[in-house]
């Protein structure tokens, strides 16, 4: 990473505090979008690594005990952070799209009581899109901008590591 790189502060403070380890060749790869599992396994650690004994029954069909973030991923569901799929999976090998990553934020923060705005502070979020009080809140808060280019949210892009580095500074 070099230090011109637009989140190398954020990416920096990550590693420093062990919320991400890498990769084995000792790259982030901050283009690359956060799968379901890495943001159970980034959140855990966030909370600062909590003791949990996992449960010996999976919530999730999907993800067995022998996953690599088991732990993580269950501590996630034990907390309310995540609920999961409709179908009783996590698809912890998907990557995490940017509203679903705004409401992982919003409940990892105890889901603050917030009256969501009447007007998006986005272009393209209605106010009854899925998770729209999630993503405001993480507007309100300041930390998502979006795209100030074009006053965008993008909800359905998968996010990306380095701004998933910048969302967790500024939550922190």
């Amino acid at each position: 990473m070099p230090q011109t790189s637009q989140f190398y502060r954020e990416i920096s403070w990550l590693a420093g505090q062990g919320i991400s380890t890498g990769y084995p060749d000792g790259t982030f790869r901050p283009v690359q979008p956060v799968n379901r599992d890495a943001m159970a396994a980034f959140l855990y650690r966030l909370a600062g690594s909590p003791d949990y004994t996992p449960p010996a029954a999976t919530p999730f069909s999907d993800v067995p005990q022998t996953s690599q973030f088991y732990k993580e991923i269950t501590w996630l569901a034990s907390k309310g952070i995540t609920t999961g799929y409709g179908d009783y999976t996590y698809r912890p090998l998907q990557p995490v799209n940017r509203d679903a990553m705004a409401a992982f934020l919003y409940r990892f923060a105890g889901a603050p009581t917030y009256t969501q705005p009447a007007r998006s502070p986005f272009r393209d979020i209605a106010v009854s899109t899925q998770f729209y009080r999630e993503m405001s809140w993480l507007a309100d808060k300041g930390v998502s901008t979006g795209w100030t280019e074009d006053n965008s949210y993008r909800p359905l892009q998968p996010v990306n590591r380095d701004a998933m580095a910048a969302f967790m500074y500024r939550v922190s």
